[in-house]
């Protein structure tokens, strides 16, 4: 009877590992949007996902307990990550960072619009200075500042890592997007910085892509 209860109580554990393992796949996969082929600037880019929202501070956290999120950004883009770390969370999730032209064309699709919803600026669509709220905002807010792709967040609240060198000399990378301390004219689709790989800021978080 011992022996029994013991095999009974390894199934259902495994059972309970299998579906935790699924749903945390499902819900992975659910929180992304689907971005057919196209072609930008930068070149032509194949069919992808890319991550609905910005990665959160609670996410993050999940991935490596030792990061702090601060009281009430839980659902924050997680910032102070250098783009090593936003580069490790993605693999450790199965996914990869965006290349800048995949990053680009999700947040703007082939029509070359200025801001994802379109090329008029709209301040309660993008968490930018013009908003006032002088810090980042929650990854779900904005929703009327969609992509054509679905994605939220793509002009403003915080700087992107993507998958790109700023040049052949391969010291810098790109963020893309701007971010909630920056005008309307550097949250463009087209706006980027240049900045070290291993340097974390306040403005810089990232999504995932696969």
């Amino acid at each position: 009877m011992k022996i029994g209860f013991l095999k009974s109580g390894a199934v259902l554990i495994a059972f309970f590992i299998m579906f935790f393992s699924i749903s945390t796949v499902a819900t992975a996969e659910s929180d992304m949007v689907k971005v057919a082929a196209g072609k930008v600037k930068a070149g032509k880019v194949a069919a992808f996902q890319i991550d609905k929202h910005e990665v959160t501070f609670a996410q993050f956290n999940s991935f490596n307990k030792e990061f702090t999120i601060p009281d009430g950004k839980e659902n924050h883009p997680v910032t102070e990550v250098t783009f090593f770390d936003a580069q490790e969370y993605c693999k450790h999730v199965g996914k990869r960072l965006p290349t800048g032209a995949e990053w680009e064309l999700a947040a703007g699709g082939t029509d070359g619009r200025k801001y994802p919803w379109g090329n008029d600026f709209d301040s309660k669509k993008a968490n930018t200075l013009e908003s006032g709220h002088n810090s980042t905002s929650p990854v779900r807010a904005y929703p009327a500042g969609a992509s054509p792709s679905g994605a939220l967040n793509m002009s403003g609240n915080v700087w992107e890592w993507v998958d790109q060198y700023e040049s052949s000399e391969k010291r810098y990378r790109l963020v893309l997007g701007g971010s909630f301390f920056d005008k309307k004219e550097n949250c463009t689709i087209k706006s980027s910085l240049k900045s070290i790989p291993d340097d974390s800021h306040t403005y810089i978080g990232f999504r995932c892509a696969k």
